[in-house]
């Protein structure tokens, strides 16, 4: 047996699932977590993407409250039960719903077979199946800080009972202003408790706000901060104008299966989404405006391979498992530098050979180099390939900016639509095409009736004016 599989602070059947899901040998960062968390001593790991972080915290937070079950009350017939808002002891926090989904669903794989309840909520989802979960009890909670504030607000959980309280991906919880909400939540949770914060690129300008959080915490660095572990990085000096067709003359050329591309906006990433489903590649779109249902039928049609490429923005940067991803391509440098080594981070997850290109524009020299400074190694540029013909033609239409009076106005170069004659037919009064009596009566009472106009009737008075 490895030494996994040999953990005596972890229940056996735990052991047992560990080794079905095939984890020997734990990595070092696994391995240097393990004890501090045992211990409940407050820790904050640092290791590179890929590491396996989530297992490394995941797997000792189960196996302590596998060994510390709730405290029951007894019931009639001395039967000992646990009420539902007494079986939280765990939350977790994530800084994306993509995240959180992922981290209950690897720490429900774990526990299978166990009593413990793990379960996840997010925002931009109904409200009602995640409440009645909730209420219903649950042992380890993934949520993110908007949804797990909202149910404790309105009363649909307590974190009373709650003894763990872990950071993921603490770097962007600051990045996103969301260490506020944290505190708030801290706040609520009893003082005796244990927090545990995980990053992979945890800058050194907010490392003292994210200490902050913990006391007396013990440091697990494992490897060189800030550095992607795919080594397979390529840059690809390019204009703007001409991404879009570089993309698809890598995606024709070297043909490459299991991409994500990643843009800086949104709407950039209907651009390119655009583009690839024009020139027969199949393609998934995600991105922070579309439904919680819509990302999730994205994420599951590429990690099934049923289409070819996933176009996305950094909402799915982070934490993200999917085995199938081989290369990555960034189409737009990251204004945050740590961005890259996260997107790059997500090839190879599944093993095998991993790549990455950047394409970088003249006017992102300086977002580049700030990348390059972080990452502390420069990233060769590669020949660029030939742009056929019949891509330009197919390639997708971008706004062009319009000048008007005030802001600049984008409109796409589309044939304007023909707008429809909304002028009403006279239809004459007399004649063969003359309307029946009673079309003519509504007609003429639909008529403004003027001073010298008998009402009702529509017909000019014979006789003098009234004087009144």
């Amino acid at each position: 047996m490895t030494e996994q599989t040999k953990d005596p602070s972890v229940p056996a059947h735990i052991l047992e699932s560990l080794a079905r899901l095939g984890f020997g040998e734990p990595t070092e960062i696994q391995a240097a977590m393990r004890d501090p968390i045992l211990q409940g001593k407050d820790v904050l790991a640092l290791a590179p993407t890929g590491t396996g972080k989530t297992l490394g915290f995941g797997v000792p937070l189960i196996g302590n409250l596998l060994n510390n079950p709730p405290k029951g009350k007894r019931g009639h017939g001395g039967v000992r039960f646990v009420e539902s808002f007494d079986r939280l002891r765990a939350v977790v926090v994530s800084p994306t719903r993509e995240l959180a989904q992922q981290v209950a669903l690897d720490l429900s794989v774990v526990a299978k077979g166990a009593v413990l309840r793990i379960g996840a909520v997010y925002g931009k989802s109904p409200t009602a199946p995640q409440r009645e979960m909730v209420r219903g009890g649950i042992d380890i909670l993934v949520g993110t800080p908007g949804r797990l504030r909202e149910f404790f607000d309105e009363g649909s959980l307590s974190f009373a009972n709650v003894q763990t309280f872990v950071i993921d991906e603490a770097d962007r919880m600051a990045d996103m202003g969301f260490l506020p909400q944290i505190e708030q939540i801290l706040s609520a949770i009893p003082a005796k408790r244990q927090v545990i914060c995980l990053s992979a690129t945890l800058p050194h300008s907010i490392e003292s706000r994210v200490l902050s959080l913990l006391r007396d915490p013990v440091k697990v660095e494992v490897g060189t901060r800030n550095v992607p572990i795919n080594r397979k990085n390529a840059r690809c000096d390019v204009a703007d104008d001409d991404k879009v067709f570089l993309l698809l003359a890598l995606m024709r050329e070297k043909k490459l299966r299991g991409v994500v591309v990643y843009t800086r906006t949104r709407r950039r990433a209907g651009w390119v989404a655009e583009a690839l489903r024009r020139n027969d590649i199949t393609v998934s779109l995600l991105h922070g405006d579309r439904s919680q249902r819509c990302r999730n039928e994205a994420l599951s049609a590429f990690s099934e391979g049923k289409v070819e490429c996933l176009v996305a923005t950094d909402v799915a940067a982070r934490g993200l498992h999917v085995p199938r991803i081989r290369t990555v391509i960034n189409y737009d440098v990251p204004l945050m530098p740590e961005d890259f080594v996260h997107r790059v981070g997500r090839a190879g997850h599944g093993g095998g050979a991993a790549e990455s290109f950047t394409f970088v524009d003249p006017l992102e020299a300086t977002p580049w180099s700030r990348v390059i400074e972080l990452v502390g190694e420069e990233i060769k540029s590669i020949p660029l390939p030939t742009f056929p013909s019949s891509t330009r033609r197919t390639a997708v239409r971008k706004p062009t900016p319009v000048i008007k009076r005030g802001p600049i106005k984008l409109k796409f170069d589309l044939p304007p639509t023909p707008k429809p004659n909304r002028k009403k037919k006279l239809f004459p009064l007399t004649g063969k095409d003359s309307f029946s009596s009673k079309t003519r009566m509504k007609r003429l009472r639909s008529t403004p009736i003027s001073r010298d106009a008998k009402p009702g009737g529509g017909i000019r008075r014979s006789g003098p004016k009234s004087s009144r």
